[in-house]
């Protein structure tokens, strides 16, 4: 048998929606960790990476798809087990005071396999075939002692999908699971340059609250806010900028505002692209859709003097590699 390189390991987990967790990172997931845990579980483990920035002391359980990943782990005091995660759960009948996981983004999965599981058949609707990523994160929840805490890294599309993903998005909300959500910004990982996020966990909430934060911004939103925005939990949203003593023009501040759009909308786009090509599904329907909005706002921004900005102003968005 070939044995494969770690280059080639590498982008057929990219190929997949698996990235590699940085140090760095794994450090910054401790950090909401506010307490000493006796144990620590990471459902997708890889090669351990958010396992090993926990004292020796802890007890470390992980569950690894790819037994080659796991056999790499030399970890003190871990127990682990090769298995896909959502069929096979592993440790079913444990919980953890504490969780970290860095599930892989936007895989399919089979809900009417596991509907009756235990760990789903509590929300009010089951994660769409082509996106698993809440059914990660009801899967961590079940896994969750009454105390514990649940620091989970994901795709900052499911903080805002509808349909689904959004009926599960407010039951978890409205049970107060929702703690802490932090912007984590692109190129974080060496393997991609998407933006991702943090979503922290509790059971034991003593207010309906949720923080929000991007790099020193911190906000603490009441549940009606979120509740008034449709249960959104982008932080952007609940995030806004301090005023600027100084006078700034508004026509500058909005060709800013409307060149990071672009930015945003292209890595979307590109992170939609990888996934259609690994699901081998069209973006036909889904670039209509968007032109089908964009119709609806034909006529063009004019600037003050009231003559049209040129699509010069935005181009070079494009030719950033940042």
């Amino acid at each position: 048998m070939k044995q494969k390189s770690i280059k080639n390991i590498r982008k057929e987990f990219k190929d997949n929606g698996i990235f590699y967790t940085p140090e760095k990172l794994a450090e910054k997931i401790k950090s909401y960790v506010d307490f000493e845990p006796e144990t620590v579980y990471d459902p997708t483990c890889g090669v351990g990476n958010l396992l090993k920035v926990f004292h020796e002391n802890v007890k470390k359980y992980g569950q690894e798809l790819d037994e080659e990943q796991l056999a790499l782990i030399d970890i003190p005091n871990f127990t682990g087990a090769a298995g896909d995660t959502l069929k096979d759960d592993k440790f079913k009948d444990m919980k953890f005071d504490c969780i970290v996981a860095n599930p892989p983004f936007s895989v399919k999965w089979d809900p009417e396999e596991l509907k009756n599981d235990g760990r789903f058949s509590c929300s009010p609707a089951l994660p769409p075939p082509s996106k698993a990523d809440w059914a990660f994160m009801l899967h961590i929840l079940h896994h969750m002692s009454d105390n514990g805490v649940a620091v989970v890294l994901e795709f900052p599309g499911i903080l805002y999908r509808g349909q689904r993903e959004g009926k599960i998005r407010k039951w978890f909300v409205e049970n107060n699971y929702i703690d802490r959500v932090v912007n984590i910004p692109g190129n974080t990982f060496e393997d991609t340059s998407i933006a991702t996020c943090i979503v922290v966990l509790r059971k034991n909430k003593i207010t309906t609250d949720v923080l929000f934060e991007d790099g020193e911004r911190v906000e603490v939103v009441p549940y009606e806010a979120i509740k008034e925005n449709n249960f959104t939990l982008t932080p952007s949203i609940y995030l806004l900028e301090e005023n600027e003593k100084e006078e700034i023009d508004p026509c500058i501040l909005e060709n800013e505002v409307r060149r990071n759009f672009l930015r945003r909308l292209k890595k979307e786009l590109d992170f939609d692209k990888m996934v259609c090509e690994l699901q081998g599904i069209s973006m036909k329907p889904f670039i209509s859709a968007i032109k089908r909005v964009l119709r609806e706002y034909e006529t063009k921004p004019c600037d003050r003097s009231g003559q049209q900005m040129s699509i010069f102003d935005f181009s070079e968005y494009l030719s950033e590699r940042k």
